[in-house]
């Protein structure tokens, strides 16, 4: 099972006092990161790039989003530069970054990769260096913009084509290094990365071993092929400028999979944030995602989004646990993973009214 999923963005800063928090507070700790990432660039052939960390634009659970300017051949190119923090797993940086080259030509909109590498030179961190992309990624941000401008309905058939032309790619051309669920047992295989997660796990959380056991007695129907398989896509991992979809971010836990997967997580009520009224993230209809990935030849298979939306939300309430895990016993010391647990009731109820839903109150 894919790791739970990081908060990185591209684009949107906060306080330019946080520069330094991504590489440390420490000042010689940050030149030593701006030097790193330079020859970072030089090996991917840049001519004698300077790099100056100008703002944070996150520092979250999984990576340090920084932005940056690089000086190169008397030309200053605004980027952003993305540290991994190593304590949850993902895929390698260097895979990563091939799956975003790979959506990026295939039309789905993504930042341009510049450099990667799976261990900065000083730090040992997995790294990249992207283009700078317009537009907001927090999530409170982007729905008020979203509503004030009345885009939601443009913004999800955006985001149902994005999808379409990602999951149009053939998995054969996936970069090898890319995790791929057991397309002998897809739905198995996914419930028992689950039940090893919940496991691992100090605390019980009957609640989600409930919803595992439900979705293994109810697997939907199998996709027509597998695709690649962005996993984390949904808002506050999407760059929204004047209302519209500029960039996908956030490419870490890619695999592949179900198609159904990317549709349901985007409209999983976790990340709707209050909006639980508009169903794609908080933003748009339902009917605008799907009309606008059908139009783009994609599938859409009902019983498989909504199997995906139970599946989805017993993954990342078991990711949020973990987190939470990781702090209690020492591995960090982050507060957003400190922060984490106190979420998982919140799942553990989506979960429940999910298979609810599906089954019926006697829950067969």
């Amino acid at each position: 099972m894919s790791a739970p999923p990081g908060s990185g963005r591209s684009g949107e800063p906060t306080d330019p006092a946080a520069a330094g928090a991504g590489a440390g507070d420490d000042a010689g700790l940050q030149r030593a990161t701006e030097r790193a990432l330079a020859d970072l660039l030089t090996a991917h052939g840049w001519h004698d790039p300077v790099v100056a960390i100008t703002g944070a634009a996150s520092v979250g659970a999984q990576r340090s989003t920084l932005l940056i300017d690089i000086e190169s051949e008397d030309e200053i190119i605004p980027a952003v530069a993305q540290l991994s923090s190593g304590i949850i797993a993902a895929v390698p940086a260097t895979v990563e970054s091939a799956v975003i080259e790979l959506a990026r030509t295939s039309g789905v909109p993504a930042p341009l990769v510049l450099a990667a590498t799976d261990a900065l030179a000083g730090t040992g961190q997995p790294a990249q260096v992207v283009s700078r992309e317009p537009g907001l990624s927090i999530p409170r941000h982007v729905l008020r913009a979203v509503a004030e401008l009345g885009t939601g309905a443009e913004l999800a058939g955006e985001c149902g084509a994005a999808l379409a032309h990602l999951h149009a790619v053939d998995a054969a051309a996936a970069p090898a290094g890319l995790d791929r669920l057991d397309a002998g047992d897809l739905f198995g295989d996914y419930c028992d990365g689950l039940a090893a997660t919940l496991d691992d796990l100090p605390l019980p959380h009957p609640a989600i071993r409930l919803g595992v056991e439900w979705l293994r007695r109810n697997p939907p129907s199998r996709p027509q092929r597998q695709t690649i398989v962005h996993a984390d896509f949904r808002t506050g991992n999407l760059l929204v400028d004047n209302g519209r979809l500029s960039a996908v971010l956030d490419w870490e836990l890619a695999h592949v999979g179900d198609p159904m997967e990317d549709l349901a997580y985007l409209c999983l009520r976790t990340w709707r944030f209050g909006n639980d009224e508009l169903p794609v993230g908080g933003f748009g209809p339902l009917d605008a995602l799907r009309w606008a990935y059908e139009a783009g030849n994609g599938t859409w298979r009902e019983d498989a989004f909504r199997w995906w939306m139970a599946a989805r939300t017993a993954w990342w309430a078991c990711g949020l646990a973990a987190q939470a895990a990781a702090f209690t016993a020492g591995l960090t010391d982050s507060i957003v993973l400190a922060a984490s647990g106190r979420r998982v009731p919140e799942l553990e109820y989506d979960l429940l009214n999910l298979i609810e839903t599906e089954t019926g109150p006697e829950g067969t």
